[in-house]
Protein backbone atom coordinates (compact mmCIF):
# COMPACT_ATOMS: atom_id res chain seq x y z
CA UNK A 1 0.00 0.00 0.00
CA UNK A 2 1.48 3.35 -1.06
CA UNK A 3 1.53 6.50 1.02
CA UNK A 4 -1.51 7.85 -0.81
CA UNK A 5 -3.65 4.80 0.07
CA UNK A 6 -2.36 4.74 3.66
CA UNK A 7 -3.08 8.44 3.99
CA UNK A 8 -6.61 8.02 2.66
CA UNK A 9 -7.43 5.09 4.98
CA UNK A 10 -5.82 6.68 8.06
CA UNK A 11 -7.19 10.10 7.17
CA UNK A 12 -10.79 8.86 6.98
CA UNK A 13 -10.48 7.07 10.33
CA UNK A 14 -8.85 10.13 11.95
CA UNK A 15 -11.44 12.55 10.53
CA UNK A 16 -14.31 10.33 11.71
CA UNK A 17 -12.78 10.05 15.19
CA UNK A 18 -12.24 13.81 15.40
CA UNK A 19 -15.79 14.53 14.14
CA UNK A 20 -17.08 12.27 16.92
CA UNK A 21 -15.05 14.10 19.58
CA UNK A 22 -15.98 17.54 18.25
CA UNK A 23 -19.71 16.65 18.06
CA UNK A 24 -19.62 15.09 21.53
CA UNK A 25 -17.87 18.10 23.01
CA UNK A 26 -20.18 20.62 21.31
CA UNK A 27 -23.08 18.80 22.97
CA UNK A 28 -21.26 18.99 26.30
CA UNK A 29 -20.50 22.69 25.81
CA UNK A 30 -16.74 22.09 25.79
CA UNK A 31 -15.83 23.14 22.25
CA UNK A 32 -13.26 25.87 22.72
CA UNK A 33 -9.75 26.91 21.97
CA UNK A 34 -6.86 26.77 24.42
CA UNK A 35 -4.35 29.35 25.50
CA UNK A 36 -1.21 27.58 26.72
CA UNK A 37 2.09 28.75 28.13
CA UNK A 38 4.78 26.05 28.04
CA UNK A 39 7.04 26.01 31.07
CA UNK A 40 9.98 23.93 29.86
CA UNK A 41 10.75 20.98 32.13
CA UNK A 42 7.89 21.84 34.50
CA UNK A 43 4.59 21.58 32.62
CA UNK A 44 2.11 24.09 31.22
CA UNK A 45 -0.37 26.78 32.17
CA UNK A 46 -3.57 26.19 30.21
CA UNK A 47 -6.26 28.87 30.42
CA UNK A 48 -4.94 29.90 33.82
CA UNK A 49 -4.76 26.36 35.22
CA UNK A 50 -1.36 24.90 36.08
CA UNK A 51 -0.70 21.37 34.84
CA UNK A 52 2.66 20.50 36.33
CA UNK A 53 4.74 17.32 36.36
CA UNK A 54 4.36 15.32 39.55
CA UNK A 55 0.92 16.79 40.32
CA UNK A 56 -2.07 14.49 40.72
CA UNK A 57 -4.33 14.18 37.67
CA UNK A 58 -7.36 14.53 39.97
CA UNK A 59 -6.74 18.28 40.25
CA UNK A 60 -6.81 18.68 36.46
CA UNK A 61 -9.94 16.53 36.10
CA UNK A 62 -11.65 18.59 38.81
CA UNK A 63 -10.67 21.84 37.10
CA UNK A 64 -11.83 20.83 33.60
CA UNK A 65 -14.78 18.62 34.47
CA UNK A 66 -15.77 15.80 32.13
CA UNK A 67 -12.91 14.22 30.22
CA UNK A 68 -12.19 11.34 27.88
CA UNK A 69 -9.82 8.69 29.18
CA UNK A 70 -7.98 5.75 27.67
CA UNK A 71 -5.64 3.79 29.94
CA UNK A 72 -3.10 6.29 31.36
CA UNK A 73 -4.09 9.10 28.95
CA UNK A 74 -6.56 11.85 29.84
CA UNK A 75 -7.98 13.95 26.98
CA UNK A 76 -9.28 17.50 27.25
CA UNK A 77 -10.35 20.17 24.71
CA UNK A 78 -11.74 17.77 22.11
CA UNK A 79 -8.59 15.63 22.46
CA UNK A 80 -6.29 18.57 21.63
CA UNK A 81 -4.76 18.27 25.11
CA UNK A 82 -3.50 14.89 26.29
CA UNK A 83 -2.15 14.41 29.80
CA UNK A 84 -0.32 11.16 30.54
CA UNK A 85 0.07 9.86 34.10
CA UNK A 86 2.45 7.41 35.77
CA UNK A 87 1.50 4.45 37.99
CA UNK A 88 0.80 6.86 40.89
CA UNK A 89 -1.66 8.91 38.78
CA UNK A 90 0.83 11.79 38.71
CA UNK A 91 1.39 13.81 35.54
CA UNK A 92 4.53 12.81 33.65
CA UNK A 93 3.91 14.01 30.07
CA UNK A 94 1.68 16.51 28.27
CA UNK A 95 0.88 16.57 24.56
CA UNK A 96 -0.84 19.37 22.67
CA UNK A 97 -2.28 18.88 19.17
CA UNK A 98 -2.87 21.61 16.64
CA UNK A 99 -6.23 21.94 14.90
CA UNK A 100 -7.06 22.83 11.29
CA UNK A 101 -7.70 26.49 12.08
CA UNK A 102 -4.62 26.96 14.31
CA UNK A 103 -7.07 28.27 16.90
CA UNK A 104 -5.02 27.16 19.92
CA UNK A 105 -2.44 29.63 21.19
CA UNK A 106 0.62 27.73 22.44
CA UNK A 107 3.36 30.05 23.66
CA UNK A 108 6.99 29.01 23.97
CA UNK A 109 9.54 31.70 24.83
CA UNK A 110 7.21 34.46 23.58
CA UNK A 111 6.31 32.73 20.29
CA UNK A 112 2.97 31.15 19.35
CA UNK A 113 4.46 27.95 17.93
CA UNK A 114 1.14 26.70 16.50
CA UNK A 115 0.80 29.66 14.14
CA UNK A 116 4.44 29.87 13.02
CA UNK A 117 5.88 28.06 10.01
CA UNK A 118 7.97 24.90 10.39
CA UNK A 119 11.39 26.57 9.93
CA UNK A 120 10.68 29.20 12.61
CA UNK A 121 9.57 26.56 15.14
CA UNK A 122 12.57 24.29 14.50
CA UNK A 123 14.99 27.23 14.75
CA UNK A 124 13.42 28.40 18.05
CA UNK A 125 13.57 24.96 19.66
CA UNK A 126 17.14 24.30 18.48
CA UNK A 127 18.16 27.65 20.00
CA UNK A 128 16.43 26.86 23.32
CA UNK A 129 17.89 23.35 23.35
CA UNK A 130 21.37 24.80 22.71
CA UNK A 131 22.14 21.86 20.45
CA UNK A 132 20.68 20.23 17.34
CA UNK A 133 17.47 18.28 17.80
CA UNK A 134 17.23 14.62 16.84
CA UNK A 135 15.06 13.95 13.79
CA UNK A 136 13.50 10.47 13.66
CA UNK A 137 11.18 10.09 10.64
CA UNK A 138 9.63 13.52 11.06
CA UNK A 139 9.47 13.47 14.85
CA UNK A 140 11.96 15.82 16.44
CA UNK A 141 13.27 15.52 19.97
CA UNK A 142 15.00 18.25 21.98
CA UNK A 143 16.08 16.12 24.94
CA UNK A 144 17.84 18.81 26.94
CA UNK A 145 14.63 20.85 27.28
CA UNK A 146 12.22 17.89 27.26
CA UNK A 147 10.31 18.71 24.06
CA UNK A 148 9.31 16.36 21.25
CA UNK A 149 7.35 17.60 18.26
CA UNK A 150 6.13 16.53 14.85
CA UNK A 151 4.59 17.75 11.63
CA UNK A 152 1.84 15.93 9.72
CA UNK A 153 4.12 14.87 6.84
CA UNK A 154 7.80 14.99 6.01
CA UNK A 155 9.05 16.61 2.79
CA UNK A 156 9.84 13.11 1.49
CA UNK A 157 6.28 11.90 2.19
CA UNK A 158 4.84 14.92 0.36
CA UNK A 159 7.05 14.23 -2.67
CA UNK A 160 6.05 10.55 -2.60
CA UNK A 161 2.34 11.43 -2.36
CA UNK A 162 2.57 13.81 -5.34
CA UNK A 163 4.56 11.28 -7.36
CA UNK A 164 2.04 8.47 -6.64
CA UNK A 165 -0.92 10.69 -7.52
CA UNK A 166 0.70 11.62 -10.85
CA UNK A 167 1.61 7.99 -11.61
CA UNK A 168 -1.97 6.88 -10.91
CA UNK A 169 -3.36 9.73 -13.01
CA UNK A 170 -5.36 11.24 -10.14
CA UNK A 171 -3.21 14.29 -9.36
CA UNK A 172 -5.63 16.84 -10.85
CA UNK A 173 -8.57 15.14 -9.14
CA UNK A 174 -6.79 15.22 -5.77
CA UNK A 175 -4.93 18.52 -6.25
CA UNK A 176 -7.01 20.47 -3.73
CA UNK A 177 -6.55 17.83 -1.02
CA UNK A 178 -2.83 17.51 -1.78
CA UNK A 179 -2.37 21.29 -1.53
CA UNK A 180 -4.23 21.27 1.81
CA UNK A 181 -1.88 18.52 3.05
CA UNK A 182 1.16 20.52 1.93
CA UNK A 183 -0.14 23.60 3.76
CA UNK A 184 -0.91 21.56 6.91
CA UNK A 185 2.61 20.06 6.89
CA UNK A 186 4.12 23.56 7.17
CA UNK A 187 2.79 23.91 10.72
CA UNK A 188 3.41 22.03 13.93
CA UNK A 189 1.03 19.11 14.42
CA UNK A 190 1.91 18.06 17.98
CA UNK A 191 4.25 19.03 20.76
CA UNK A 192 5.00 16.90 23.82
CA UNK A 193 6.31 18.44 27.00
CA UNK A 194 8.33 16.13 29.22
CA UNK A 195 10.07 16.44 32.54
CA UNK A 196 13.75 17.20 32.07
CA UNK A 197 16.27 15.00 33.86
Amino acid sequence: MGILQKKMVCGIAFVNKMKYYVYKNILNGRYSKMKVQIEVGKGIQCDGIEIMFGDSISFVVEAYGEIDRYEDNYYFYESSLLVHVDSNNCIDEIEIRNDEEHSHVVMLNGTNIFSEMKDVVIELIVRLNQSPVEDELGTYEAKRIGLAYSFSMTDEEIEEMISEAKEEGIYEEMKEEIEADIKRAKYLQTISIRKTK
